[in-house]
């Protein structure tokens, strides 16, 4: 993973590009050093993995600026925007037709341990208006500023794969198969259409809306192969291909046999037969799902299922005991507040150890080069963090403590802080799936007043053996109608010997 950071730091410190090295500088580290102090700092924060670092490049306008002038606005650039924070390298290159200049930055906060995050909106809202305000200062034009990274941007959170469907996957194949029958690129879209599916183009891109989805997904997003241009070669050789294959091809005579059970392929002309057929439109495709339809009716399958599933695995037989649980898990988590409110009281007698402990562990790596490079070039750069450093741990011996002694303190607070949190949040879990519950009783109660005659004939037995994929369960002796009173349920017998059949739940 450290060769990204290394890659780009060779690039952007290049002596060729750089005057000898004259054009380059560091923030919060040491410009020899550089990669070393951000390797150490992810190590330290145990963070050393995905996104490396971040690169950004200030262009200037063609013989504007004069490389001195442009590194006096990159350094004032990286002292305004990341202050006291992130550790960054930057080199101004004056080897092409305009001058710019590279600004890397370790992804991972020295000082918090925190990871730098890029929001949508962050360039014109913080990072353009500074350079605009440098560059007014200067008495330059303003200038545009470019983000890049020495690794692939993450992955959008896609909220169509999120659920119990892969809307991607299966667009995918409809798009695949339109592909194969196509002549081109509208009867590409032609075909999509029949298969269910909103068509818009706008400034060159093409956007679906499959059945059941509200809003138009860009047709790239479901794989970058998808461009208008790649679609219009994989028809071309699809056709291609075709052609040459009918071309080469030896008439022959199939032979048939009566009741001749094993399957047989289509002959290469009555495919392409078929495809004509498709082509022309005289046939249609449907796609190869309609999970699209059932989407809402699935999502609240899955929800009825998680509730019967509660009621079961608890035993809860009635209205009241749902009620009663309820109150149980409330003084649960009252407790849990409670129990979360003592660790705070017991620690806070150690809240100056532990400001103690955060200043050794802000300055210890770069007490360590101090230390280590006392004999060097540049180490007095570290000397403030150094003493720092020693301030701390000798006020820590003074008052009776050890380093170890204070770090083992504060791991073991916010592990025990760390259990009750997940407590706590698994009974919130619990606290809405009885909410829910209650909702679920209060709806059907509201439908059958306005509609007497209404009859829900599922229970949640029926639903349970409808799903299949659930786990089994044992049916309930008596079940909770969902309309019921609870007196009446008390008077109600738990099944019907007449029927031979249980209560069901409405």
């Amino acid at each position: 993973m450290a060769m990204h950071l290394a890659n780009a730091i060779s690039y952007i410190t290049d002596e060729e590009k750089t005057q000898d090295g004259a054009l380059v500088g560091s923030h919060n580290c040491n410009t020899d050093t550089a990669l070393q102090e951000m390797l150490a700092t992810k190590r330290k924060f145990g963070k050393p993995d995905k996104r490396q670092g971040y690169h950004f490049i200030i262009s200037f306008k063609k013989q504007e600026v004069r490389p001195e002038t442009a590194m006096e606005i990159t350094q004032k650039f990286v002292e305004k925007y990341f202050g006291d924070n992130f550790q960054c390298l930057y080199a101004t290159h004056d080897n092409t037709e305009h001058v710019h200049s590279h600004i890397l930055f370790n992804s991972v906060s020295w000082r918090t341990g925190r990871k730098y995050r890029y929001e949508k909106g962050d360039w014109a809202r913080e990072i353009q208006p500074i350079v605009n305000g440098l560059c007014k200062e200067y008495g330059l034009s303003i200038q545009d500023i470019e983000i890049g990274t020495k690794e692939k941007e993450p992955k959008k959170w896609d909220k169509t794969k999120q659920g119990i469907f892969k809307w991607n996957h299966q667009i995918s194949l409809d798009v695949e198969d339109s592909i194969s029958i196509a002549d081109n690129y509208e009867s590409f879209l032609k075909l999509m259409e029949q298969k269910g599916y909103g068509i818009q183009q706008k400034n060159g891109e093409t956007y679906l809306k499959p059945m059941g989805v509200k809003r138009f997904i860009r047709l790239t997003e479901i794989s970058s192969h998808y461009t208008k241009e790649a679609i219009e070669i994989q028809i071309g050789k699809s056709i291609r291909h075709e052609a040459s294959r009918s071309e080469n091809r030896i008439p022959r005579i199939i032979r048939c046999r009566k009741n001749y059970k094993r399957y047989i392929p289509l002959s290469p002309y009555q495919k392409a037969f078929y495809a004509k057929m498709y082509r022309t439109g005289q046939l249609k495709r449907k796609p190869y799902s309609k999970m699209w339809q059932y989407k809402e009716e699935a999502e609240r399958f899955e929800k009825l299922q998680s509730q019967y599933l509660y009621l079961h695995r608890n035993n809860i037989r009635s209205a009241e005991e749902l009620e009663n649980r309820k109150k149980d898990v409330s003084i649960r988590m009252d407790a849990l507040d409670e129990q979360r409110h003592q660790i705070y009281k017991r620690r806070y007698p150690h809240k100056p150890v532990l400001a103690l402990l955060n200043i050794i562990e802000e300055n210890e790596i770069r007490a360590s080069y101090y230390k280590k490079g006392s004999s060097k070039k540049g180490s007095s750069f570290y000397a403030a963090n150094y003493e720092k450093w020693k301030e701390a741990v000798e006020i820590l011996i003074q008052k009776g403590y050890t380093v170890h002694q204070v770090m083992e303190m504060k791991e073991r607070y916010q592990r025990e802080l760390a259990e009750v949190a997940k407590v706590k949040r698994e009974l919130k879990k619990e606290e809405n799936l009885i909410n829910d519950i209650f909702f679920e009783k209060s709806r059907v109660q509201v439908a059958e007043k306005i509609m007497p005659g209404l009859e829900i004939k599922e229970n949640a037995t029926e639903i349970m053996h409808k799903g299949g994929d659930a786990e089994e369960v044992e049916p309930m002796e008596t079940e909770i109608p969902a309309h019921a009173d609870t007196k009446q349920l008390e008077n109600k017998p738990a099944q019907s010997k007449e029927q031979g059949q249980w209560v069901q739940a409405r």
